[in-house]
This record gives C-alpha cells, sequence and structure tokens, in this order.
C-alpha cells in the first residue's frame, strides 16, 4: 500500500549532532520517524500494547515529489546512475531550463562486460560510457526522481526541493531561560516546492506501507494528529497523511525478467565487440536479480560489519556477483533514552548488488516478494535495510 504525506509546516528530519550551531534536514521522511510518532500516540491514548502494535506494520521511507500529472512512483537514484558533466538532468523535463542530455543506468551493461570478462573475453578497450549527444564523461548523479504519466508518454523528472532557515536562541536545559551568546539555525525542509513546469505546488512524499488495513488507519490518524521530526513546539513537523493512488509501479516479477532480458541484450551486444567472440557463450547462465537499497542498511558477516548482505533463498546463501556501494553511519536518537542511538557501519541509500539463482524465477519469486516487504540486515524495525528488487530504473540503459 503506498502512502501520501503532505507537509503543513516545515519539517527538520535531520539527526541530532553534537557540537553543531545547524539543524540540517535529510531530504526524505525515514519510515522510524512515522514509527515513533505512531508509538507516542499510542501512548497518549493510554494504550498498553505499543510495541505488538508498531510491530506489525513494516513502514518504508517516503521520498519527496509533486503532483504535477499522476505519479507511477517516486524513487531515490541507484548509484549506478550516470548523467552528462556538461549538461546533467533528464531529456524530457517540461522546463527547458532543466532539461539534460539525459540520464542512464550502467548497471546492466557494466554487469554483463564483468561477466563476459570473467567468461574469457578479450576487449580492445576498458569499458566506458560517454554521452551520446555530446560526447563528454559522464558522473554520478543523486537524489529522487518521480515518474509521471502525461498522456501516453512517461516523464522522468528530478525532485527539487526549497529550505526554510531561521535563526534561534539556544535555551538553558536547566534555568529554562535563553543562553548569552548561544544561537543556531534550523534549516528546514519547505511545504512548497516547485512542479516539474517550474510552477510552484505543495511538496507531498511517497512511500510504501505493509501491514493489515485496520493498522495502517490507526498509523494514519496518528501521522495527522503527532508532529514529526524536531522543534515540534515551535511551527515544525505538522503534516497530513492519506493513502496514495499510484498507477504504473511494475511488479516484482515484471521486473526481474526484464532485468534478464535486457542483460542478456547487453550481452550479446558487448559480446560482438569482444576479439574471441565465437568462444564465449550465447548468453548468462542462471537468473540474475538486483537489491536496491531504499534505505541506509546495516549488514554483518560473521558477526564482523559488512558492506554487503548475504541472502538466504530457499536454503541457499548467496552473495552478491557485483555490487556498487558507498560507506554511510546508521545512528539516531531515543525520545525514551534521551540519548543517541548507538552507531552503525551501514551502507548508503542507493547502493546495488547483484545475486545469481542458478534455477528458475518460478523458484524464487516469492521469497523475493517476502524479503523485500521484510527488508535485509540489522535494526530493520527503525526502518533500516528497505530495498526493492530490481529497480525500475536499471532498465534505463539509454538516457533518459
Amino acid at each position: 500500500m503506498w502512502l501520501k504525506i503532505k507537509p503543513n509546516n516545515p519539517l527538520i528530519l535531520g539527526d541530532v549532532r553534537a557540537s553543531s550551531q545547524f539543524l540540517s534536514p535529510t531530504q526524505y521522511i525515514p519510515g522510524r520517524i512515522l514509527r515513533g510518532a505512531w508509538a507516542e500516540w499510542l501512548l497518549i491514548q493510554g494504550r498498553q500494547d505499543i510495541l505488538p502494535t508498531v510491530q506489525r506494520v513494516r513502514i518504508g521511507n517516503f521520498f519527496p515529489t509533486t503532483e504535477w500529472r499522476p505519479i507511477c512512483y517516486a524513487l531515490p537514484l541507484p548509484l549506478s546512475a550516470l548523467t552528462c558533466k556538461q549538461a546533467s538532468g533528464f531529456k524530457k523535463e517540461p522546463h527547458p531550463d532543466n532539461q539534460g542530455h539525459g540520464v542512464v543506468d550502467a548497471l546492466i551493461p557494466q554487469l554483463a562486460y564483468s561477466l563476459l570478462e570473467r567468461a574469457g573475453a578479450c576487449f580492445a578497450a576498458p569499458f566506458v560510457l560517454t554521452c551520446l549527444t555530446c560526447g563528454s564523461r559522464m558522473e554520478a548523479i543523486t537524489g529522487f526522481y518521480t515518474v509521471y504519466r502525461d498522456g501516453t508518454t512517461e516523464r522522468y523528472c528530478q525532485s527539487r526541493l526549497r529550505y526554510h532557515s531561521q535563526t534561534k536562541v539556544g535555551i538553558s536545559r536547566y534555568r529554562r531561560a535563553a543562553v548569552e551568546q548561544v544561537l543556531y539555525t534550523a534549516n528546514a525542509l519547505s511545504p512548497v516546492t516547485v512542479q516539474p513546469d517550474e510552477k510552484v505546488s505543495d511538496l507531498v512524499f511517497l512511500g510504501r506501507i505493509y501491514g493489515e488495513r485496520s493498522d495502517v488507519a490507526d498509523l494514519i490518524e496518528a501521522i495527522n494528529h503527532i508532529a514529526i521530526g524536531a522543534l515540534h513546539t515551535r511551527g515544525y513537523g505538522r503534516v497530513k497523511a492519506e493513502e496514495a493512488e499510484v498507477v504504473g509501479f511494475p511488479d516484482i516479477e515484471e521486473r526481474v525478467r526484464l532485468f534478464n532480458e535486457i542483460l542478456v541484450h547487453c550481452w550479446q551486444d558487448l559480446k560482438s565487440l569482444a576479439t574471441n567472440a565465437e568462444d564465449l557463450p550465447a548468453k548468462p547462465e542462471g537468473t540474475y536479480f538486483s537489491v536496491d537499497l531504499l534505505s541506509p542498511g546495516v549488514f554483518q558477516d560473521s558477526g564482523i560489519p559488512a558492506l554487503a548482505p548475504i541472502l538466504r533463498i530457499n536454503g541457499q546463501a548467496l552473495e552478491p556477483v557485483w555490487w556498487m556501494t558507498r560507506p554511510d553511519f546508521a545512528g539516531g536518537w531515543s525520545t525514551a533514552w534521551g540519548l543517541p542511538k548507538p552507531t552503525n557501519l551501514a551502507a548508503r541509500m542507493g547502493s546495488v548488488y547483484v545475486y545469481r539463482w542458478d534455477g528458475t524465477l518460478d523458484e524464487i519469486i516469492s521469497t523475493l516478494q517476502t524479503l523485500e516487504e521484510q527488508g535485509v540486515g540489522k535494526r530493520r524495525d527503525e526502518g533500516f535495510g528497505e530495498f526493492l528488487v530490481c529497480h525500475p530504473f536499471h532498465q534505463e540503459v539509454e538516457e533518459k
């Protein structure tokens, strides 16, 4: 089920950092913040079954977008996304100032090249991607994007956020009065932003919820009554949540099937460039699928912090055959303790891991569906480890 959250006030959603004079927001709403708001609402209601109640629902992260046209989905760009260094951005952005030479995903071509090399392929040149329009080199692009249904056309548009800054006086925790020479600046997400056509519009966040409808209804009621983020008493954090209508989001079986079809196509194209093409297989063996993190992931390997997860599927341990990640830190603030939560090494949102299954898709599709709903790694109840099997953007091997 998809939910939509519309801010009524500016939002400050960042982690508390010691010795900092700035409160900096994250650009999305972590699911753990909504979970905490729900728990606070249940406590106000006098409920005793708070923990069992919130554990029945898995709350994903919510990503920024605007309601310009019917929304297919809003997601973070994977780390494998590339754009032209000279003119970055999607080709079909409605406003000319935002149009670039396109954004392409390099995962499947790089995977095919790597698998061919392991199969013994000899290439005259290393793998590199350049812009088809101007020939410039490509660079990584990060952030969030939305796919809109504009008539019969799907438009890929990057999310652009506005910020609200306000400088405030520090308050002593002991005297409950202003502290001399202590100021801090609160940088918040503005509740208004711009649509792809540059018209001012309300900011909304789109995300997925897994649970029974009755529990989701309780969650929506809590979000509509409890402010989220920081500085509740100073005019920040009020939002409105409701069920969202999302059209055109592909199901998991279709995503995995298209992933493997494009992999075979790229394999055959790259194979024709090898000097020993006649000695290479016609297509890769097995079924491949990717795990794409929609939130930071906390992983361990034999009790040691790791940056790549090991999946357990049908009694087998699968390690990634190709992956792209960057390190991050998983922390947080516990309102109950009044202290920071333990900090763990984490893999950054957008990290990509590719796995191989020596069998058919039908053997693993139900297990992949369950894994996608449950998440992967440690601290999943706090929103870490949310992922998508075969991110739809991996299908874009030509500039969008």
